[in-house]
């Protein structure tokens, strides 16, 4: 507990450590006995991997050191590891892990490195997102959705679509008229930033929602084999019950969009063929 305490002290106070000391991410995951693909922690959390349960002693403390000043390519390689170990809800994290990862990754939230903004809003959605398994939600840190929200209105589509993607994970149904807004703005030129707005919407699942979502039955945007129509399928479903979940099912397994489909059936209550 003393060295935690060390540890989350030097990320709240922004105590540098030199690039060549900082934790690699990547390999504390495979002492973990995650398979880390190409592509390495970042690859690993798009891949939807998941560690242990229990994680090994003092990953999570060394990476929430990771996550602090050592270099931005560490820093967000060392994040998107320990979302992969933390897993949905931070329910692999021991309280104090998880506050001490709050504080970097609300930190992260307000670097000049774009890349470090996107990653953390991206991780923090994981990590913080509402339960699907009725268990407590995660306490949240200070500053998290000012820091989401600040990306959501950014005029940078990357930190839109990774705000969009923590909104829908942590089902902040205050945003829910401005994603109503934000599809309906963006349906007809960008497919993934509509998209992104649809899948949040779904998680959300706010009875606000219920019209457009309707509308997605009237004509065939989503009806394309893509990450907006397999959107456009989980939210039908969440919302209808019409058989979409059948394009869920199929997609499961599919190379690119397979981590996607799985998650969503998984928040669907859906088994996952």
């Amino acid at each position: 507990m003393k060295r935690l305490a060390a540890l989350v002290l030097i990320v709240a106070l922004g105590t540098p450590v030199l690039d060549a000391q900082a934790p690699d991410g990547n390999a504390i995951l495979r002492a973990a006995g995650v398979e880390v693909p190409r592509g390495g922690a970042a690859a690993a959390f798009d891949a939807g991997l998941t560690g242990p349960a229990p994680v090994p002693p003092g990953a999570f403390a060394t990476l929430i050191v990771g996550m602090g000043p050592v270099g931005n390519a560490a820093r967000v390689r060392n994040a998107f590891a320990f979302g992969v170990l933390a897993g949905r809800s931070a329910r692999h994290v021991p309280p104090a892990e998880l506050a001490g990862a709050g504080v970097a990754l609300v930190q992260m939230l307000a670097s000049e490195h774009r890349p470090s903004r996107v990653t953390a809003c991206r991780v923090a959605g994981r990590v913080f997102a509402a339960p699907i398994d009725g268990l407590p939600p995660p306490m949240r840190p200070a500053g998290l959705l000012e820091g989401v929200f600040n990306l959501f209105n950014s005029g940078n589509e990357a930190e839109q679509l990774a705000a969009m993607e923590a909104i829908g994970l942590l089902r902040e149904t205050a945003a829910v008229p401005a994603l109503v807004e934000r599809f309906d703005r963006t349906r007809a030129r960008d497919r993934r930033a509509a998209g992104a707005a649809i899948e949040a919407l779904a998680r959300i699942g706010d009875p606000q929602a219920a019209d457009l979502v309707r509308s997605l039955t009237r004509d065939a945007w989503g009806d394309r084999d893509d990450a907006a129509g397999l959107a456009a399928a989980f939210a039908r479903e969440k919302y209808l019950r019409d058989g979409s979940v059948k394009r869920l099912q199929e997609a499961a397994s599919h190379r690119a969009l397979g981590p996607r489909a799985r998650a969503y059936l998984a928040e669907l209550g859906v088994p996952v063929p």
